[in-house]
């Protein structure tokens, strides 16, 4: 295995994104919080109003339907997916709504989020929101009242901290009337609009993954998540006799890992990685900055894969698994 040196100096002005962009899925009434604890793989009973954590919600074989953010609001729960997945997660859990006084829905109202990281940052947000204290990761902050410009009386502007690219991050979000307002007020306090391929490059060093890392038929541990996303000590929900028992069996099969691999030619989403020849997995994510030495290839691949003698390659370039401490410091 090999570790990869973080580049810290890319953050060190400030810049925006908006590569992450979900859907919501909304849950409110006295029962909305048991009613999602006995669906997710999350702790959610403890939750304070404006917290969140991560989470996972799967079938009853154990498979991974969703990797989700959880966040507790004053009549229940707001859950965040990967945009364009919200319809599956709100049909999956009305399935199993009966008697329970709660209501689901999926908010109609397409949301707008920019990611914010760096040196600039705090001063813009010093602007609009109440930041002057330490958060912890997915703590919604409160706006100032009547200061903000992309905010309405109706639709706040909504603001959470974030570790996806770097230890210090902030996620923005305002309804999609308020897009360009918001992107305005950005780019006029110095926050440039990031290329996708940098915010990648920093997301698969910190080994965060997206919806679309995780395919089909994935168990909940295969992520390499599990003390942000799994309790064992939770009471029941779908799918936990699967986790239940990974967890006694003490190891998965196969991990979620970063790769470093060798530049030269082009490396795609769905190119193939092989141990010794033998195609294994393929690419789910690339990072890819002109000045590094190495790419980065996310992928789910076999143990036994990341073995010294297995020879990874991607695209028949030579690769390494990244140590696991990437993505581990995230779960401390």
């Amino acid at each position: 295995m090999s570790v990869i040196e973080k580049q810290e100096d890319s953050l060190a002005e400030g810049y925006s994104s908006t590569l992450f962009q979900f859907d919501e899925v909304v849950v409110k009434g006295p029962d909305a919080v048991q009613f999602i604890s006995n669906f997710t793989t999350a702790d959610i009973n403890g939750l304070q109003e404006h917290e969140g954590c991560d989470g996972f919600f799967c079938d009853a074989r154990g498979w991974v339907l969703e990797m989700a953010i959880l966040l507790r609001s004053d009549e229940g729960l707001r859950i965040r997916v990967a945009r364009g997945r919200g319809h599956g997660l709100a049909t999956h859990l009305d399935r199993y709504h009966i008697r329970e006084d709660l209501t689901i829905f999926q908010n109609q109202e397409e949301l707008h989020s920019v990611l914010l990281s760096g040196g600039q940052t705090k001063r813009w947000l010093g602007e609009f929101f109440d930041v002057s204290v330490p958060v912890k990761v997915y703590q919604q902050i409160q706006e100032h009242c009547g200061d903000n410009p992309f905010s309405t009386r109706s639709n706040p502007a909504r603001l959470m901290a974030v570790d996806w690219v770097s230890s210090q991050g902030f996620l923005v979000t305002v309804p999609k009337e308020c897009k360009d307002i918001l992107q305005s007020s950005l780019l006029e306090s110095g926050l440039q609009d990031s290329t996708d391929e940098m915010i990648n490059y920093l997301r698969l060093q910190q080994g965060w993954p997206l919806g679309n890392d995780i395919p089909e038929k994935t168990l909940p541990q295969e992520v390499g998540l599990n003390a942000r996303a799994i309790s064992l000590t939770k009471g029941c929900y779908l799918g936990q006799e699967t986790v239940a028992r990974l967890d006694a069996l003490g190891h998965v099969n196969r991990r979620l890992v970063v790769l470093a691999v060798e530049k030269g030619g082009s490396m795609v989403v769905g190119d193939s990685v092989a141990s010794n020849d033998e195609v294994v997995s393929r690419v789910t994510s690339v990072g890819c900055l002109g000045n590094q030495a190495v790419s980065l290839a996310m992928t789910i691949i076999p143990l036994k894969s990341m073995q010294q003698k297995s020879n990874l390659t991607v695209a028949g370039k030579a690769a390494n698994v990244v140590s696991p401490v990437l993505l581990d410091t995230l779960m401390t």
